[in-house]
């Protein structure tokens, strides 16, 4: 037997079957759609994931006092995630060891760096080290592939040498 699913008849109402027949007598079953009137199961095996995975984050992050949160605020009732706290006044000083004049200070002056392979040092003069340690590696470099298949318009002076030299 088929999967059983629920139908309706427009003239005798709802039934149950494997196939849209209207199981009464005479009914000629012109007039069948299926409907949908259980529901379905609300996804109890992925709630428990849910839950169980909310547990192991709460756990590995130490947070024990979750809250149900709207749009824009924190998940946990009160606190910043840690190291993404507002540090005001001597707050800073105290949890980053310097005053944030210092630290705006140091961050103004060229940071130097050896490099791995032993070749000399890198320099980043500007406040941006990883924008400057990409461009000195080349990674930001515009590097376009060879063209596998190039079209030349016959009808136009040297345009198979252009081509060409684009393959190349």
């Amino acid at each position: 037997m088929g999967v059983v699913k629920e139908f309706e008849c427009i003239l005798h109402g709802p039934f149950e079957g494997s196939h849209p027949i209207c199981p009464e007598n005479g009914c000629l079953s012109e007039a069948v759609t299926q409907v949908f009137l259980t529901p379905v199961t609300i996804g109890s095996q992925f709630r428990k994931r849910f839950d169980a995975g909310m547990r192991k984050s709460a756990d590995m992050y130490q947070v024990d006092d979750w809250k149900s949160a709207k749009a824009g605020d924190t998940s946990f009732a009160g606190r910043a995630p840690v190291g993404q706290e507002l540090l005001w006044g001597d707050n800073c000083k105290k949890v980053m060891g310097h005053s944030f004049a210092e630290l705006t200070g140091l961050a103004a002056k060229p940071l130097i760096v050896d490099k791995r392979d032993g070749s000399g040092q890198l320099r980043l003069d500007r406040n941006n080290g990883m924008r400057e340690a990409a461009t000195e590696a080349g990674i930001t470099r515009r590097r376009l592939p060879k063209a596998g298949e190039v079209t030349a318009f016959k009808g136009e002076k040297g345009a198979d040498v252009k081509a060409q030299a684009l393959t190349v």
